[in-house]
């Protein structure tokens, strides 16, 4: 059996990451049988001071040591722990080291070490939607500037590359070089149980819910600036994340405060994982207006839960195969943009009861039905080659 290392910011019991925790978990889940996975990972969530050996007593978590986490073997580290030798380590035996991102500490650490020839192993970097222009022109100046040192220092050489379609790929290679060497293969997403919608509002109101990292890249702000527009109506719009940028917190606040009398918006804290498509059952809308997603496993799972997904063109979701499930709205830095969303919100204000529950019955079939074993088939293709 092959012997996989991947290492990543973050993994269970730890949820705040999002998106990245949750693709490594499908990945393991599906592929846990044929392959034996290994992670290093740090021992704490985003943000937390301490580590999971202190906050879940009750899950006997070794820290600098192996644990067993579902079908994987997990070795988590105190931060700024990722070493030379603790990499090298880990990285003993292996037949492929799978990175989660470039853009930090333990890649760097990888990177260097393989290069020094002290790594004979594969190295596949996934880029995990870091270089899209929507994700990268934020801080843009800083990561042109890292990936230009990345490749004068030659830690790019002898490096593969994960990309979920051919678009991430041309993104890849135009920030890493056009020689990149590609492998594409799509997020698992999670096989929903099965779960009935519990909310379906009435014609004149709405129930929409925003759920994701609130920071820059996610668009909350966007979301309070659409809302802004919509002035009849009786609208609920819940916020679930973790505060992950304190400022733009605090000017999506500011922007909140501005909505009219018939919106009531409240924050609902950090949402627990294994309850996301719970929570999504529980509204009508998800609105999520994000400037760019590689894959975007939240989508899924507000359809998971009946939960029609309103967002921008910056995700896979916006195909021909999901026209009739959710809304997909250009994403543009101008009114007309911001037009577009809060007249489409209206729509679904103005619907019937019924017409609501047959776009949340929709959703719930569309991810029923969802299958991705080509995907399953392509990361078999990048662990085997």
């Amino acid at each position: 059996m092959q012997k996989i290392l991947i290492i990543m910011g973050r993994y269970l019991p730890g949820y705040k990451d999002g998106g990245p925790v949750r693709s490594i978990k499908n990945l393991i889940d599906r592929l846990g049988d044929e392959y034996d996975f290994h992670i290093l990972t740090v021992d704490r969530d985003h943000g937390d001071t301490q580590s999971y050996a202190v906050a879940y007593p009750e899950l006997k978590i070794k820290i600098r040591d192996w644990n067993m986490v579902g079908k994987a073997k997990v070795f988590y580290v105190e931060p700024g722990g990722f070493d030379a030798q603790t990499v090298k380590k880990c990285a003993e035996n292996m037949d492929v080291i799978y990175l989660c991102g470039c853009f930090n500490d333990y890649a760097r650490t990888t990177l260097r070490l393989k290069k020094m020839g002290e790594i004979s192993c594969r190295v596949v970097i996934a880029a995990m939607g870091l270089f899209s222009p929507g994700a990268f022109r934020i801080k843009y100046p800083k990561k042109k500037a890292y990936m230009m040192l990345l490749k004068g220092l030659g830690y790019l050489k002898n490096v593969e590359w994960s990309a979920t379609d051919e678009k991430e790929a041309s993104d890849i290679r135009r920030q890493v070089g056009k020689n990149a060497i590609c492998h594409l293969a799509e997020d698992l997403p999670r096989k929903p149980e099965k779960i009935t919608h519990t909310t379906v509002s009435d014609k004149g109101s709405l129930r929409v819910v925003f759920l994701s990292r609130i920071s820059k890249k996610k668009n909350l702000l966007l979301c309070a600036k659409i809302l802004q527009g919509i002035t009849e109506g009786n609208i609920i719009f819940d916020i679930y994340g973790n505060k992950e940028d304190a400022d733009y917190w605090k000017e999506c606040e500011q922007e909140l405060r501005k909505l009219p009398d018939n919106i009531k918006w409240s924050y609902k804290g950090e949402a627990d994982s294994e309850k996301v498509i719970d929570i999504f059952s529980d509204y009508d809308v998800f609105l999520f207006p994000t400037m760019a997603e590689n894959y975007g496993h939240v989508i899924f799972e507000a359809m998971a839960g009946g939960c029609v997904p309103v967002i921008s063109d910056r995700t896979p979701w916006n195909s021909e195969k999901t026209k009739n499930v959710l809304s997909c709205i250009k994403l543009r830095d101008d009114y007309e943009s911001i037009q577009k969303f809060t007249q489409e919100l209206q729509k679904y204000i103005n619907l019937s009861r019924d017409g609501m529950q047959n776009r949340a019955d929709a959703c719930m079939i569309f991810a029923d039905c969802y299958r991705a074993d080509n995907a399953e088939e392509q990361y078999r293709e990048i662990f085997s080659k």
